[in-house]
């Protein structure tokens, strides 16, 4: 993951595959190409997971809504990869018990609940680590109390899982990089390279570090850029139309003691649709909304609209919590780039399966998919782009531990060693072990050498050497909103620790005092930005 080599590497080597877009469909693609021995280089425009990939629910789940819609092949996929993650990442991966409340008036009642659970534990099968539970109201809120009692008809609980879902991205870019991919960041695409038969064969990029421009040549290439695909294709035909239908969703961070639930929880906004509170260590999110977006696809943001659609949920569902905006420590906006329906409808009525589109240049470009099902429809894409390569012998490597869960995960023994050794509190231990696994004695290993009286300021700086060293961070903003929970799960987004951060970043990456500001300034802005709203609200 040396930034540098494999900038080198892009503009030396010829690919069979290039892959345009560094989230999780984009990683997933790059990993499986390599796991059969091709040689694959990838590039992203900005970080990896910079968009959607680390602004989803950050749930790994079957789908369970998508059953209304007959999509029954989608939701089994998920559920099948569902249980291949649990194995593949375990330590991102997290089984969760799920409580799903109906009452009176809800658009599913509980007969038909019990059957699309019923669906959902058959596609899961012997694995499922959790068979669903069908609850009346009383025992519903023994495990809820702060939920709602009136019109309470009863529940079910299930299984489903969380996730870090741009720490997920990064470990299959990881993983690529290990089975030989070429990948960078802040490698902007900006032509495609085509012969004298108007075939593609390459791109011409820009590293957006440097401002420099060099060819990557490639004997195909794939274009999996999320929000970023009609783009992507109007580089190689600027007539041709468009595929997705962008919509957004926002997601809210309060205190855990505001809103201190033991089980994810599914929600219902005002218009029925469902959402979902999650625990998050000290934090709890509640999301997501689900709108059209027309316009650019990095214009990330939360209108007061949108606080007021998910925190009126909330208040509805625990109304005894008294759940306010001024609750709201952190949030995230993000789009999803799903396919455009041949007929308007509801945007969550819009399908989450992907699909491939063929330019008569050799451009394939993704169209849709779904965080869950990352790593069976990155086969699926290559069996059809690369139809030689195509054989049940690499399910085996595909469905390999990834980095993180290659030899041995931290158990408690070795937590409480550390946390003696190098100081802080159980809970954030248990936080860097769920978010590195294996790799937490690198990180410790940093923490041993950094000098502090703040065991917390330990962890963290070695936080951001290992980011650095090992996971191609190149921003300030990089290790505060991807590589660590700071910006969104800490109640002061890690404003403290940045002058010390950049500090850390800075030694190592050269940067000057003109430079290590600009990055705070950078970083503050975005914290500034996810409370945008409120300046809306108060006008």
């Amino acid at each position: 993951m040396n930034r540098t080599d494999m900038i080198q590497r892009l503009a030396s080597e010829t690919f069979d595959l290039l892959v345009v877009g560094g989230g999780i469909t984009g990683a997933g693609i790059a990993r499986e190409a390599a796991l059969r021995g091709l040689k694959v280089g990838l590039v992203e425009a900005n970080d990896f997971a910079y968009a959607t990939s680390s602004r989803s629910t950050k749930l790994i789940h079957g789908g369970l809504r998508y059953l209304k819609n007959f999509e029954f092949r989608l939701v089994r996929d998920s559920v099948v990869e569902r249980q291949n993650l649990l194995v593949m990442a375990p330590h991102l991966v997290k089984a969760t018990t799920f409580l799903f409340p109906v009452y009176e008036g809800d658009p599913d009642p509980l007969w038909m609940l019990h059957i699309g659970l019923t669906l959902y534990d058959w596609f899961a099968g012997r694995s499922n680590p959790i068979p669903h539970r069908m609850l009346k109201p009383g025992p519903l809120r023994e495990r809820e109390p702060w939920l709602r009692a009136d019109q309470l008809k009863g529940g079910a609980l299930y299984a489903d899982c969380r996730t870090d879902d741009g720490r997920l991205t990064l470990e299959v870019i990881q993983s690529a990089a290990g089975h030989g991919a070429a990948v960078a960041n802040y490698v902007r695409l900006t032509a495609f390279r085509k012969d004298g038969s108007g075939r593609i064969v390459g791109a011409t990029v820009q590293d957006q570090l440097t401002g420099s421009t060099f060819d990557v040549r490639a004997s195909r290439v794939v274009a999996a850029a999320g929000p970023w695909a009609d783009a992507v294709r109007r580089l190689d035909d600027p007539g041709a139309p468009a595929l997705l239908r962008l919509t957004k969703g926002i997601h809210l961070v309060v205190p855990h003691s505001r809103l201190p639930i033991q089980h994810a929880v599914v929600m219902r906004g005002r218009d029925g649709r469902m959402m979902f509170a999650v625990p998050s260590g000290n934090c709890t999110y509640i999301g997501t909304t689900d709108t059209d977006h027309r316009g650019d696809p990095a214009a990330f943001s939360i209108t007061p609209e949108d606080v007021d659609y998910v925190v009126d949920a909330a208040r509805r569902l625990f109304p005894e919590t008294g759940l306010t905006s001024e609750d709201i420590i952190a949030g995230w906006s993000g789009f999803r780039p799903l396919l455009k329906p041949e007929k308007e409808a509801d945007p969550s009525a819009a399908s989450r399966d992907y699909k491939l589109f063929h330019s008569p240049s050799g451009l394939v470009t993704v169209g849709g998919g779904k965080l869950t099902a990352f790593r069976s429809m990155a086969s699926h894409i290559v069996d059809e782009v690369f139809p030689a390569t195509r054989s049940s012998a690499h399910l085996a490597a595909s469905t390999a531990p990834l980095p993180g869960a290659q030899g041995g995960l931290p158990d408690e023994q070795l937590k409480g060693r550390l946390a003696a050794e190098i100081g802080g509190a159980g809970d954030l231990v248990d936080l860097l072990a769920d978010r590195y696994g294996a790799a937490l004695a690198q990180v410790a290993a940093e923490a041993r050498s950094i000098a502090s009286p703040d065991p917390e300021l330990r962890w963290r700086l070695a936080q951001a050497r290992h980011a650095v060293k090992a996971e191609m961070a190149v921003h300030l903003l990089d290790v505060v909103r991807r590589r660590t929970d700071l910006m969104l799960f800490t109640k002061h987004n890690g404003r403290p620790y940045l002058p010390a951060l950049a500090d850390e970043m800075g030694a190592l990456l050269g940067w000057t005092e003109e430079r290590k500001q600009a990055e705070i300034a950078a970083a503050e802005r975005e914290m500034d930005a996810m409370f945008a709203w409120k300046q809306v609200s108060a006008r």
